[in-house]
C-alpha cells in the first residue's frame, strides 16, 4: 500500500499507475506538439497560453512552493500568498504540503540514504525515478507541522485539483484542442523536467562556489530555464536566503522579482545573507576542502601500502596456490591503480566522492586479504 505518513491512501499498483500516467501523458503531448511544430499546425494564441501558464507554473514553484512556503523566505499580505500557492498548484507537481515535506526531507538528508532523489542513485533516480517510489514521501505533520496547520495553504491543499483543471479548461475554452496541447500537457512537461533538473542535474554537472555536505552544483543554464532555482550550491549553502543568485553574472529572475516586490512593499522580512555569514561559509569551506585534500593524500598512501602487503603476501603462497588467486589478484590491484589514478588527477574532491572510494578501497583490500588467507590454510 502506498502511505503518507501513517495514512494508507491507495494500493502500490494504483499509485505507480498513475505515475507513469502522469510522466507519459507530457511526454507524448510534447512529441505531438513538435510534430504539429514542424508540419507549421501552431497558432499564436498557443503560444501565448504556454508562455503565461508555463511563467506563472516556474514562478509558483520557485517563489510559492520553494522560498515562500518551504524556506519562509519572506511574509507578505494573504492574497500575494495565495496567489503564489495557486500558481504552484498549476505547475501539477503536486499538493503544496507534500511538496514542502519532500523538499524539506531532501536538505535533512542531502545526497544520503534518506535523500528522496539522491544523485548517488544515479542521474536517472535523481530526475524523476525518485517518483515510482512511496518510501519518498513522508507525511507534511512530521517534516512541515506548522504549515499543516495552515488555513490558506490547506486551502490550497484541499482544492489542488480545481486549479489544475481550471487552468487546462481555460486553455481549451482559449485556444481549443491545440491551447490545450501547448498551454496545458507541454507546459506540464516542461515544468516538471526543469524543476527535475535541479534534483539531478544541479547535483551532478556545474560549478560549486560554496563547500557543502552534498553533490549540489551551480548550474548556469538550468538556472535561466528554473528562474534562478539553477544556483544549486549558492541555495544549499544558505537555504533561507530568498536570492539564490549571489554574484553579478549568476541571474535570478526570481530573485529579481522578490526585490521588486519588496521595495513596493508588498512583501517584508526577506531573508538575505550578511557579508559575515557570507565570509564565514567561505572559511568553512576552505577548511573542509583542506580536510578532505588530507583524506585524499591518506587514501593515495594506504592504497601504495596495500598494494605493498598484497603482493608480499602474495609472494608467500605456493605457486599452485598463486595460480588459482592470479585472476582476482590483478583485478583488486588494477582497481586499487585506477581508484589511485583518478585520486592524483582531482585537484579537489567532493565529501560523497571520498566516502565512496574510502568504503571501496577498505573492501577491496579486506576481500582480497581474505580470499589469501583462505587460500593459505586450505
Amino acid at each position: 500500500m502506498f502511505r503518507i505518513g501513517h495514512y494508507v491512501t491507495m494500493t502500490d499498483l494504483s499509485y505507480k499507475t498513475i505515475m507513469v500516467t502522469y510522466v507519459i501523458i507530457p511526454f507524448i503531448a510534447a512529441v505531438a506538439a513538435i510534430i504539429l511544430l514542424w508540419n507549421s499546425y501552431i497558432f499564436a494564441v498557443d503560444l501565448y497560453l504556454l508562455l503565461i501558464f508555463q511563467t506563472l507554473s516556474v514562478l509558483g514553484i520557485t517563489i510559492g512552493y520553494h522560498r515562500m512556503l518551504t524556506h519562509d523566505g519572506f511574509k507578505t499580505f494573504w492574497p500575494i500568498r495565495a496567489f503564489f500557492t495557486m500558481c504552484g498548484c498549476l505547475a501539477l507537481e503536486g499538493k503544496p504540503l507534500e511538496w514542502v515535506a519532500t523538499h524539506i526531507k531532501h536538505h535533512a538528508h542531502s545526497d544520503m540514504e534518506d535523500d528522496p532523489h539522491s544523485p548517488l542513485e544515479g542521474i536517472w533516480h535523481a530526475h524523476m525515478g525518485w517518483l515510482f517510489s512511496q518510501d519518498n514521501f513522508e507525511d507534511p505533520k512530521i517534516y512541515c507541522p506548522d504549515l499543516a496547520k495552515d488555513k490558506l495553504v490547506n486551502f490550497f491543499q484541499n482544492t489542488y485539483f480545481v486549479w489544475v483543471l481550471g487552468s487546462f479548461a481555460i486553455c481549451y475554452v482559449v485556444g481549443g484542442w491545440t491551447g490545450l496541447l501547448w498551454g496545458g500537457f507541454v507546459r506540464v512537461f516542461l515544468t516538471t523536467h526543469i524543476t527535475w533538473s535541479v534534483n539531478s542535474i544541479c547535483h551532478t554537472f556545474g560549478a560549486r562556489d560554496f563547500e557543502t555536505t552534498d553533490e549540489s552544483r551551480n548550474n548556469w543554464i538550468v538556472g535561466l530555464l528554473a528562474f534562478g532555482e539553477g544556483w544549486h550550491n549558492n541555495h544549499h549553502a544558505f537555504p533561507r536566503n530568498a536570492f539564490h543568485g549571489m554574484r553579478w553574472y549568476q541571474f535570478d529572475l526570481s530573485g529579481v522579482i522578490i526585490k521588486l516586490m519588496e521595495k513596493t512593499r508588498l512583501i517584508w522580512k526577506v531573508q538575505r545573507v550578511g557579508q559575515p555569514l557570507l565570509d564565514a561559509q567561505r572559511i568553512k569551506s576552505k577548511t573542509m576542502q583542506e580536510k578532505l585534500s588530507d583524506l585524499r593524500l591518506d587514501l593515495i598512501a594506504r592504497i601504495d601500502d596495500a598494494r605493498e602487503e598484497l603482493i608480499a603476501m602474495q609472494k608467500k603462497l605456493p605457486p599452485q596456490q598463486v595460480a588459482k588467486l592470479r585472476y582476482a589478484q590483478e583485478s583488486t590491484l588494477k582497481r586499487l591503480a585506477e581508484i589511485q589514478l583518478y585520486l592524483d588527477k582531482r585537484k579537489t574532491i567532493r565529501k560523497a566522492a571520498m566516502v565512496r572510494r574510502q568504503n571501496e578501497v577498505a573492501l577491496l583490500i579486506t576481500t582480497a586479504k581474505a580470499k589469501m588467507q583462505g587460500t593459505a590454510h586450505a
